[in-house]
């Protein structure tokens, strides 16, 4: 079972919770029971994998970890060690509602610290759709910004590889922006995706996006 088809399903999860809560303290749920939600999708998984799974999206921003005491156990015994539930970040929520104008999640969650040894270049924050020239093309800037957060998410592949891809996306993104967009900087960008059609968890998001490319200027 691969690392990010678990981790995408511990998200999905989350961010059912996030739509059903009446607050935020019902949009957390513990280990156990995130793991008998994640269980619906993937039967065979393992409430350790879980568990592990939900650490690596902790680490990379995507989830929130709040520790929950438990006062009445701390009064009657003292030192009580709080347990910990989870629920989604504001990047968490990104992954999913990115396109508002009203989203300010961080364009590189799930990448790790770019900002210590300078081999990196931001390259932009605007993924509001509302802000593009050209409303013709904003089906592709929608699937490219949605491709662009799942590729941050991923596991299997290194900072280097995400900010790579991350540049050809924001290329097609800018291209999209214009009233008549370059295809042939959007097919170079369009190509060096192709990588990404291997891995299952991405494809039919990278399917969706060639695609409409494909549809739309023929390339």
């Amino acid at each position: 079972m691969e690392e990010d088809l678990i981790r995408e399903k511990i998200l999905e999860s989350l961010y059912q919770l996030h739509q059903g809560g009446r607050s935020r303290t019902s949009q957390m749920v513990g280990v156990r029971n995130l793991a008998r939600l994640v269980k619906e999708h993937l039967s065979e998984i393992k409430e350790n994998q879980v568990a592990a799974n939900v650490t690596f999206l902790v680490q990379n921003k995507l989830v929130e970890e709040i520790p929950v005491e438990n006062y009445f156990a701390k009064k009657k015994f003292g030192g009580a060690k709080p347990t910990y539930k989870y629920r989604l970040s504001r990047d968490g929520l990104g992954y999913f509602e990115h396109g508002s104008k009203f989203d300010r999640s961080n364009v590189f969650a799930g990448i790790g610290d770019i900002s210590g040894s300078g081999n990196f270049i931001v390259i932009g924050s605007n993924n509001n759709v509302t802000s593009i020239s050209n409303i013709a093309f904003s089906e592709g800037h929608k699937l490219a910004e949605d491709l662009r957060r799942r590729v941050n998410a991923l596991g299997e592949l290194s900072d280097g590889e995400k900010i790579s891809i991350q540049g050809d996306l924001e290329t097609i993104k800018s291209q999209l922006a214009k009233k008549e967009p370059d295809t042939s900087i959007l097919a170079k960008a369009k190509a060096n995706l192709g990588m990404l059609a291997n891995i299952a968890t991405i494809a039919p998001y990278v399917a969706k996006l060639t695609t409409w490319l494909l549809s739309t200027f023929n390339i």
